[in-house]
């Protein structure tokens, strides 16, 4: 069975994204590019355009030849390192700018902004000029030969691959005289089979009993319920009972069974709800009770009408006054104008008519007018042993064979309730009802055994097939983790950017929608009883494995285990030697799908061994839970790294190697922290200009020197102003991007109405919460404070907390200050009526105020403030 995909990733997706970044490097940064690079960049980009478009007619064949898939593997190993070789460049000029920042910070004063992003000529302002002069230097020196020549090798690679494109456009045209017709799912009809049908009880009677609720307050005369689940799960048995049993009661007057598949044709389902109502009318049961009954009729002929209109208006005809149910099984439509197009007809019917959908998505079913959706779930383990043994048995009575009980039930817990599986897995051990085949067929993956067109391989292929190509490898990503390995969102995202599945200038919270659509197509799942974790279903999980074609490994158990040549990500749980070419790699002592754990010993041999290995320059994640001792100096050799996560580790010590990650986006150093790497962690990381995310221990982010260079900067809890300037207000200037709550505390140290603009709070739009901390104040007796700006005018709820201690302040030689009115006039009444009452929290609305200036009489009461964004 050919996969669409070499290890989950399109070529031509996979090409037209590095066009982008080569284009995006040429364009943006041609003003600092040695000549013989810039021609070189033009040659790459040229070639790159060549190959892509026979590469996206060769993706479409869905080939199984040979030479074809080891053509388009060489295109991908040659943008892997492609992207590389960019990184490399890309990396070359975040160097540039940190040694600028060095040479310049002892005069720059206030924290120096990034002279520059990636990709993004570099703007200078009047404490800049000099890192950008710097900057623009030191970009031409780092340019060295030898990252031409790297460069240099990847055009030539790929000038190698376009040369073969003509042998490959031979092939392409064979292969198209030659090729499999797309995967075609099973049709379905309303009838039942001669199968026994398991369990589904419940499940039964909820789905009956929506079908016969009425919605009086409804508009529509029908509403839309639809059964979701993954494929093979059983929705569309479960649909035949509910369907059969209505036909048999004759609760509506009008009943269609109609199988959709992938292509929506609004114009096609319409004639055949014509010919249903055509082929059937009432009889009367000898009960009494009435039934429909089905029968051939000549006048069917809406076939014969080409015109839609015409065809619509039969159908409002045939379904005015009536009760209908339709069922349409298996659909794929996600445009919405299709489904309105379809129902317009169905407006006529009479109220309690109903519709049954079944698919695979959710948001299908929500695109399609669902009102109640029906989420279907694998069979219950009795249930599924009672349809396990059916399919494994035959008509043989299970009972001869009590040795293959248990391997049969170990296999059947691998099935998770999947019917299809129980089907697909079954047809493989009814073949040979022996011990030693049934134990071969349990120890092997469930893509080794042999599939038909409607087995479950085939049926996962298809939804995997309707995925976007953004979201194709974020899905197979899962394959790199244990089953029912549980991973936070944001987390997850994190990995996905730094393997670039995600484009840099996509926020975050666009980027959440890559976890919205997996989840509404059903390719992942909530994790039980964990806010906002994610599990991939385990057959899922196996599917994700074969399109991975080995790129995603894990070693759990086998200490001798071979990992094949092509991985790229590789998650260890034992002793391993890794190969070139990673790009990700976690390294843990205790696995926390399952609780199993190895001995230290042979940890911390993994380590050693895995990270004095220079092969792992490719690496983009690394994960090492739990580790004891020292990071290696060398770490620092992992230019191209993005996400480092060493949590739970007891660290010793930090290299200063680590701050030439210029890279890294996401860092985490939470329940690892010791003071030895305080000091050491304070003064480096400032120089990880691209970071998105710091997780660490409060006292070591608040001691950040020159937090401000920081700018992409998203978690920041808690800043303390000192009037030394690596940690003066004015380094929050540029943080517009930290979100969620800040508090800004000692703000005594600062001195003046100018100083404190510099943190300009207006302008960060994702802060739902500013606290301010007045901690000192007996310095506010000492000296004169002249004025202080932080409040925004508009859109905040504010509230203080008061020092009962203070009554009367007319003698302090405070200048004014400039907060929000309504909140200081009532502290000062507050503390003149009722000092008692003064260690109390008031909220105040200043949305209708503007800030104005008033004497201080009662500052020194305040010894907190909280703004609360309105409508968080």
């Amino acid at each position: 069975m050919a996969v669409s995909a070499i290890g989950g990733w399109m070529a031509s997706a996979g090409i037209a994204k590095l066009v982008d970044q080569v284009c995006c490097y040429a364009g943006d940064q041609y003003e600092y590019q040695r000549n013989d690079a810039k021609k070189k960049l033009r040659r790459l980009k040229e070639s790159l355009s060549k190959i892509r478009a026979v590469v996206d007619k060769a993706e479409r064949l869905q080939t199984k030849n040979q030479n074809m898939e080891s053509w388009l593997c060489s295109i991908k190993d040659a943008v892997y390192r492609a992207e590389d070789v960019l990184s490399l460049f890309d990396y070359r000029v975040l160097e540039a700018e940190d040694t600028a920042n060095s040479y310049s910070s002892s005069t720059a004063g206030c924290s120096i902004k990034s002279a520059t992003t990636i990709t993004t000529p570099s703007t200078s302002t009047s404490s800049s000029s000099t890192v950008s002069r710097s900057v623009r230097v030191l970009r031409r020196i780092l340019f060295s030969d030898e990252d031409l020549n790297e460069l240099i090798a990847i055009v030539g690679r790929f000038d190698k691959i376009a040369s073969e494109m003509p042998t490959l456009l031979e092939l392409v045209k064979l292969e198209n005289r030659r090729s499999e017709p797309s995967i075609q799912w099973r049709k379905t009809t309303s009838m039942l089979g001669t199968t026994e049908f398991y369990g589904r009880v419940c499940e039964k009677t909820q789905l009956e009993n929506l079908i016969v609720q009425t919605h009086d307050k409804s508009s529509q005369p029908y509403s839309v319920i639809s059964v979701v689940g993954l494929p093979g799960v059983g929705k569309t048995a479960l649909v035949q009972r509910v369907y059969s049993h209505f036909r048999d009661i004759g609760y509506f007057d009008f009943m269609a069974w109609i199988h959709v598949s992938e292509k929506f044709d609004a114009e096609r389902l319409t004639k055949e709800m014509i010919q249903a109502q055509k082929c059937c009318k009432m009889k009367r049961r000898r009960d009494g009770r009435s039934r429909i009954s089905w029968h051939a009729s000549r006048s069917a002929d809406s076939n014969n009408i080409s015109n839609f209109d015409q065809v619509q208006q039969i159908l409002q005809e045939n379904v005015n006054g009536k009760k209908i149910f339709v069922v349409l099984d298996d659909i794929w439509n996600e445009m919405s104008s299709q489904w309105e197009n379809l129902s317009k007809p169905l407006q006529f019917a009479s109220k309690g008519s109903k519709v049954l959908l079944t698919t695979r998505s959710h948001r299908v079913a929500k695109i399609n007018g669902a009102t109640e959706i029906m989420p279907l779930d694998g069979l219950k383990d009795e249930d599924f042993w009672g349809h396990f043994t059916k399919c494994a048995f035959g008509n043989e009575p299970p009972a001869e064979y009590p040795q293959l009980e248990n391997i049969g039930r170990l296999i059947a817990k691998k099935l998770t309730g999947s019917p299809l599986a129980a089907r697909t897995v079954g047809g493989k051990l009814k073949q040979e009802l022996h011990e030693d085949h049934w134990r071969s067929v349990l120890g092997c993956k469930l893509w080794h055994i042999e599939q038909k067109e409607d087995d479950i391989i085939p049926a996962l292929q298809l939804s995997y097939e309707h995925l976007p190509d953004n979201l194709k490898q974020c899905f197979i990503y899962f394959a790199f983790f244990p089953k029912k390995y549980p991973l936070r969102g944001d987390i997850l995202i994190q990995m996905w950017r730094a393997q670039g599945y995600i484009q840099k200038e996509t926020r975050d919270e666009n980027a959440q929608n890559y976890i919205k659509d997996l989840l509404q197509l059903s390719f992942i799942q909530k994790a039980t009883n964990l806010d906002d974790h994610y599990v991939v279903h385990d057959l899922l999980h196996d599917f994700a494995e074969l399109v991975s074609n080995g790129e995603h490994f894990r070693i759990e158990d086998d200490f001798h285990v071979r990992i094949p040549e092509n991985v790229r990500h590789l998650y260890v749980n034992a002793n391993n030697e890794v190969k070139k070419g990673i790009r990700s790699l976690i390294i843990c002592k205790h696995d926390p799908a399952s609780g199993d754990g190895i001995p230290p010993s042979n940890f911390d041999k993994t380590l050693e061994e895995t990270l004095h290995l220079p092969q792992l320059r490719s690496l983009r994640v690394l994960m090492l839970h739990d580790q004891d001792g020292i990071l290696p100096e060398n770490i620092g050799h992992l230019i191209h790294l993005r996400y480092l996560d060493i949590s739970g580790s007891r660290i010793t010590n930090l290299p200063e190697s680590l701050f030439k990650l210029y890279h890294l986006q996401w860092l985490n150093l939470q329940f690892c922290y010791n003071n030895n790497v305080k000091v050491g962690l304070q003064k480096g990381i400032s120089r990880l200009t691209q970071l998105r995310y710091l997780m660490a221990p409060p006292e070591i982010i608040t001691g950040i020197e020159h937090i401000g260079r920081l700018t992409f900067l998203r978690t920041l809890d808690e800043y303390h102003v000192m009037r030394d300037s690596r940690y003066s207000i004015c380094q929050l200037k540029e943080l517009n991007e930290v979100r969620g709550k800040l508090t800004i505390k000692n703000l005594e140290k600062v001195t003046s109405r100018e100083e404190s603009s510099e943190a300009r709070l207006s302008k960060k739009q994702n802060l739902k919460k500013i606290s301010f901390f007045w901690s000192h104040l007996q310095e506010l007796r000492c000296r004169r404070v002249t004025r202080c700006c932080f409040f925004p005018k508009r859109g905040w709820v504010a509230a203080a907390t008061l020092n009962p201690g203070v009554a009367g302040l007319n003698d302090l030689t405070c200048g004014l200050w400039v907060v929000a009115l309504p909140l200081l006039q009532a502290a000062a009444h507050l503390c003149s009526k009722s000092p008692c009452m003064c260690s109390r929290i008031m909220s105040v609305d200043v949305e209708a105020s503007d800030l104005v200036q008033i004497a201080p009489t009662y500052v020194e009461a305040i010894l907190w403030i909280s703004l609360v964004r309105q409508g968080c």
